[in-house]
């Protein structure tokens, strides 16, 4: 399979900052095109704007594994139209203020962008002329290479001089905060979270420092799960090693933000691109040319993929249960291709997702956008600097998904998900469900042959949720399970799925249409 990396990155910057258009450079003259090294030049206008190029630019060159670095335009603004007076000139306010600032900063690149929070739910019904309107705000990206030591939560000291020049833009606003530590992808998953919550809390005491109420101020650590650069060079790594801080008028808002970044289907297609290894280019014809092997990890030309597209490999040698499927080196059904992007122009949703229907006849179809290739990535919390707790909103569920069971009989196994849950206003999940599998099922067996608490991650599109099921060795041979439930999957009462599982040292898929059993909860 071929990733087109300017394009997932471009598309990703979209659906990370909300942006309301995202063009290459030659698009839409509207909207706002700067190029790196601007060192704090702010020209805004009621479309967009944009303080800096130099974190999307360089982005760009490393996935396209050359030097272009300016190729690069990103626009944001208000979704929906023009602003209302007020907060246009709320707006133009902060960008000449971050201007200014970012002339002062010593090492710091500051990148700028107009975003906009959805309002709660939107993605479940967009076509609702009654919803909320979302709430339109600034996301500010730093970045610097040595703003921490290596496993250090602790700023360096021009760092901090820096954090703080920022951190005065922010007093006395009387608006909310939101820090978002980002880290690269070396090292374990766990740690990498945990570091980067504790250094956006170190960033989040900075701003309080700085006049920045508590009660005002929010942290968040997301480990490597946002990248916006490869993470297979040094150049990339330090990219991705930032400092998000997104301003916004209520924690609703925040709330709302957070949960749209993390619900986004084009996250796995984004951490699988980061890990690709970066393409060589082929070397000058010569006259008699001759095949050489490519080097380890490396591409020898445009017609090879690189080492993360191998099939996956077993979790163990030998069989088990056979759930009838065929090994996914001959599987072509590619469940998540069913989501549609939410809030983007149709346009996009190549992009969005790195595999499109006339690629997926021919190419691999499984990295980055199956269970099989992807792994568990739990959801951090969002936390109040004012007491350290996370931060919560009332929601209610989608219909038929609140502790709902769902189940299939594959191959003679019936096969079940039970406490399937997933949020209305979010699109995430907030209970984890338990997988099961009766073996050659009778009517009136009551004990499972595979039982497991599983971990979940569901994807929200304007069409429906990709629910993501991961599963221990406990109920091997069984590896995973993707299921689809469309806006209509509560009156419709079926959902389509795939289960993974090992058999003869290959991996197996088969498809299953879970029917829905009753509410395990009330």
């Amino acid at each position: 399979m071929k990733f087109k990396p300017a394009k997932v990155l471009v598309a990703s910057l979209c659906a990370t900052s909300l942006l309301s258009g995202c063009v290459t450079n030659g698009g839409n003259a509207n909207f706002l095109s700067t190029t790196p090294g601007a060192n704090g030049e702010c020209d805004y206008n009621e479309a967009a704007y944009v303080i800096g190029g130099a974190v999307v630019g360089i982005g760009l060159g490393l996935l396209l594994g050359g030097d272009n670095k300016g190729i690069a335009t990103v626009a944001g603004g208000a979704a929906g139209g023009a602003l209302g007076k007020g907060l246009q000139s709320y707006l133009q306010s902060r960008c000449q203020e971050l201007a200014a600032v970012q002339k002062r900063m010593k090492e710091s690149e500051l990148n700028v962008q107009a975003i906009t929070a959805p309002a709660s739910g939107s993605w479940v019904n967009p076509d609702d002329t009654q919803k909320e309107d979302g709430e339109q705000g600034i996301a500010v990206t730093v970045s610097n290479t040595a703003m921490f030591e290596t496993g250090s939560s602790k700023p360096t000291v021009s760092a901090a001089d820096d954090l703080q020049e920022l951190a005065k833009t922010y007093a006395n606003k009387n608006r909310k905060v939101l820090i978002v530590g980002h880290t690269d992808a070396t090292g374990p998953d766990a740690f990498n979270r945990k570091l980067s919550e504790q250094r956006a809390r170190a960033v989040a005491k900075i701003f309080s420092s700085a006049g920045v109420s508590t009660a005002d101020l929010y942290y968040k650590g997301a480990g490597a799960d946002r990248p916006v650069a490869t993470n297979q060079t040094p150049e990339g790594r330090a990219i991705n090693r930032r400092v998000e801080v997104v301003e916004l008028e209520t924690e609703k808002g925040i709330i709302a933000y957070d949960s749209f970044v993390e619900s986004d289907p084009n996250l796995p297609a984004r951490v699988a691109a980061s890990l690709e290894i970066p393409e060589t280019p082929p070397a000058p014809p010569k006259s008699q040319p001759t095949q050489k092997p490519s080097d380890e990890g490396q591409v020898a030309s445009k017609t090879t993929t690189s080492s993360p597209t191998q099939l996956p490999k077993t979790l163990k040698v030998g069989s088990s249960i056979d759930f009838g499927g065929q090994s996914i080196a001959d599987y072509d059904q590619n469940l998540a291709e069913q989501i549609e992007k939410k809030e983007q122009d149709d346009s996009f949703i190549a992009s969005l997702w790195p595999i499109s229907d006339a690629q997926a006849s021919s190419e691999d179809p499984m990295l980055g956008t199956t269970c099989i290739n992807d792994t568990y990535r739990p959801v951090g919390e969002v936390m109040s600097l004012d007491d350290d707790k996370p931060i919560h909103s009332t929601s209610d569920y989608v219909p038929g998904l609140y502790s709902t069971s769902w189940h299939d009989q594959v191959n003679g196994h019936l096969v079940g998900l039970t406490h399937v849950a997933v949020l209305k206003d979010s699109g995430l999940t907030n209970k984890q469900p338990t997988f099961f599998v009766f073996e050659n099922y009778q009517k009136g067996d009551q004990d499972p042959t595979l039982s497991a608490s599983a971990s979940a991650r569901s994807y929200a599109g304007k069409n429906g949720v990709i629910y993501r099921v991961f599963l221990d060795e406990t109920v091997w041979p069984a590896r995973c399970v993707d299921v689809f439930f469309p806006k209509g999957s509560a009156q419709d009462k079926t959902a389509d799925a795939r289960i993974y599982y090992d058999k003869n040292e290959q991996v197996f898929a088969n498809a299953m249409t879970l029917k829905i059993a009753k509410s395990t909860e009330q």
